[in-house]
């Protein structure tokens, strides 16, 4: 018995024939060693219906190993059994039941300790933050997630278990109640010019930190987390299995535990004799359950998409023929993604508006589409019922992922008690085996540590090094330290060097600059060169590669402002777009990356920058607050883009709007959503459909 495989427990046959066997090496496994141990028994629990007489030594094993949820029924435990069983039960959370390991970690915050959590993406970390919510403990919690579509998940889950009794807040706009639960992106977090004092925080993916990870986001993440920090609040950090963490108990208090627990196994599999593209023409044959494809970017996931179609490959169902219909009819009629959903296909990725790619996931994990063909957004911790991956490129972008990464993607297969082994398939060599080493900049300042977090820090928190980097910033006196400090993630030298030329110029800059509302064209063009040169350091991205670029994109968006016009001035004015669903594409990535988040952002820090410098030297400043404001919208109404975090589209909104105004804040637009009368609203069947979802979940 010992040199039997771990995976032969997923041999139906094998354990009908000799479940007494497998119980006797599950048994021996957990005492030599757990994780196969583990491992062996979630894959015979998937087969618990041909365990016949040995179901009870199977849930007795079961409890052994600390899989408490896993055991269905408790009539049959021993009192000691019982005892331990109902020691996991999380008080104020119904039949929700920790497995020993969660329960380690959940005393471990009921005692008080800060806790740093570094485990497997299925060992079940969100539930940690809802024990902790639910313990009645604390009137003020913050949870920091990285993404605004991991803000709508997590929202989601904790309304249905606290709403009323928290409020669930997720813009710096609402009002709190008594008990509150903030859930924001760390650019949110900083928004908020001033919060409740938190008693406990959570930080998920506290790996994004480090900046080792090329993240450019990963400095006001830092900045965030050291104004946490000083709030005194007790915290949970959580994230993926790593290496090591820099930090160690004399820079704060807090426990360490980093464990390879996971309530489900997971099968890996390297195929490399054919092309990837051929090695997944195969996988797509042969697999029936929901499969999810790893791709490198957008590009590649609609050319494999389109690769396995032209070959046959197809899943079409009813289900999901509505939402095509209507991605037709509110974006493009020659929309790829209108016609992959045709055959049960769908690319999920990071420009597509918020609302459709939640309801592309509700869709996948419905079962309407069977292959969901996913981007780095698959990393950020979006739950899916996928049994299989399908890892089809090695690279995020043009760059090759590491182990670290891989092992983001590879655990999002398999769910617990649904999918008990998940199915792992590699078209590419093995990563190097290296997971990275953690590094927390706020807190040990290495020495390239950047002056846009360094200037956050309060001075008796900075070392002699970090000083001396500072030195000159508080030395010039062409810009304030608080507006710099007001511009957090930007390069404070690079402000700097735009006051300076600002400055410098006054009589040419003022006119192109001191104005209030909305700016003439000439007075664009210097926003944007200004941006471009100075804020963004003359480095493109997200399809921006130059001031003139980013002038014209930007003209255009304030002329047109309508959706489908775009895209067809897309497809007339753009080159290097060759179809009608590239433009829409095209068009999407400026409006989420540009329009709502990047041009805002620095058309703020410009304002701040250019009032500063024209009130030192007795000049009217301009304000751009309407302009910013009305770009981040979309020149919508602001309940569009709030509604279409919650999962509804703009159209949907606009629809709505035309029968009653929502209002302009977030609390009263929930508000008005849920008391008027919707029946009176002309929408389709599946407008309705996402309707009732968002009030469902409010």
């Amino acid at each position: 018995m010992s040199g039997i495989s771990v995976t032969s427990f997923s041999d139906r046959a094998w354990l009908q024939e000799n479940s007494f066997l497998a119980m006797v090496e599950i048994s021996r496994l957990l005492s030599e060693d757990e994780n196969k141990g583990r491992e062996a028994l979630i894959r015979s629990l998937e087969h618990r219906d041909l365990m016949g007489d040995c179901q009870r030594i199977l849930t007795s094993l079961t409890q052994r190993a600390g899989l408490y949820p896993y055991v269905l029924d408790t009539a049959d435990l021993s009192t000691s059994d019982l005892l331990n069983h109902e020691f996991h039960v999380v008080d104020g959370l119904d039949e929700v039941v920790l497995h020993s390991m969660q329960g380690k970690i959940y005393r471990a915050l009921c005692d008080g300790s800060n806790v740093i959590l570094s485990a497997p993406t299925s060992f079940g970390k969100s539930l940690l933050i809802d024990a902790m919510v639910a313990s009645r403990r604390f009137k003020c919690v913050v949870v920091i997630v990285p993404t605004i579509a991991l803000i709508d998940e997590t929202r989601r889950r904790l309304a249905n278990r606290f709403s009323p009794e928290f409020k669930i807040i997720t813009h710096p706009s609402q009002v709190p109640g008594d008990k509150n639960v903030f859930v924001l992106t760390q650019e949110r977090f900083i928004e908020f010019d001033e919060m409740q004092r938190p008693e406990f925080f959570v930080l998920d993916e506290f790996y994004k930190l480090s900046p080792n990870r090329g993240d450019e986001r990963t400095f006001v993440l830092n900045h965030a987390f050291y104004n946490l920090i000083k709030s005194g609040a007790q915290f949970l950090l959580i994230g993926p299995n790593v290496q090591d963490i820099k930090i160690g108990e004399h820079d704060l208090s807090f426990r360490y535990f980093r464990t390879d627990f996971s309530t489900i196994a997971t099968e890996v599999q390297y195929l490399e004799k054919g092309s990837a593209e051929e090695e997944a023409l195969n996988l797509c044959r042969g697999i029936n359950e929901p499969t999810l494809l790893f791709c490198k970017s957008a590009a590649s996931a609609y050319k494999l998409a389109d690769y396995l179609r032209g070959k046959g490959i197809s899943a079409a169902n009813d289900g999901i023929q509505e939402m095509a219909t209507w991605l037709r009819k509110n974006y493009h009629e020659e929309w790829v993604l209108a016609d992959l959903l045709d055959d049960g296909f769908a690319v999920h990725h990071g420009s597509l508006p918020r609302s459709i790619a939640f309801h592309l996931l509700r869709k996948f994990n419905e079962g309407s589409i069977k292959f969901l063909l996913c981007t780095s957004t698959i990393i950020e911790g979006v739950n899916t019922a996928a049994k299989n991956i399908i890892v089809y490129d090695n690279k995020i972008a043009t760059r090759k992922f590491d182990q670290f990464t891989f092992n983001n993607i590879k655990g999002r297969a398999g769910r617990m008690l649904k999918h008990f082994v998940g199915h792992v398939y590699v078209l590419h060599p093995a990563p190097h085996p290296e997971l990275p080493l953690i590094d927390f900049p706020s807190i040990t300042q290495p020495e390239d540590a950047p002056e846009s977090l360094l200037i956050q820090l309060e001075e008796r928190d900075l070392s002699e090094h970090s000083k001396e980097k500072l030195k000159f910033l508080h030395a010039q006196n062409v810009l304030s330290i608080d507006v710099i400090r007001s511009n957090s993630g930007i390069d404070p030298f690079q402000q700097v060097k735009l006051a300076e030329e600002i400055a410098r110029n006054f009589v040419t800059y003022h006119p192109g600059l001191a104005w209030v509302g909305f700016p003439k064209g000439d007075q664009l063009r210097t926003v944007c060169t200004l941006i471009f040169d100075y804020l963004m350091g003359g480095s493109g991205r997200d399809g921006i590669f130059s001031a003139k670029q980013l002038f014209f994109k930007m003209s255009q968006f304030n002329t047109i402002r309508d959706f489908r016009m775009l895209v067809e001035e897309e497809i007339r004015s753009n080159e290097r777009i060759e179809t009608p669903s590239a433009a829409v594409e095209s068009v999407l990535m400026f409006l989420r990356r540009w329009c709502e988040y990047s041009f805002p952002r620095y058309l703020s820090a410009l304002d701040r920058v250019q009032t500063d410098v024209f009130e030192r030297a007795g000049y009217r400043p301009g304000n751009y607050e309407v302009f910013s404001a009305k770009i981040k919208h979309l020149f919508m109404p602001v309940s569009a883009t709030v509604l279409e975090e919650y999962g509804l589209p703009y159209q949907v909104t606009v629809k709505i709007e035309d029968f009653c105004e929502l209002g302009n804040e977030v609390d009263e637009i929930l508000r008005n959503l849920k008391d008027i009368r919707l029946d009176q609203v002309n929408l389709s069947g599946f407008e309705k459909e996402m309707l009732d979802d968002t009030v469902l979940n409010l």
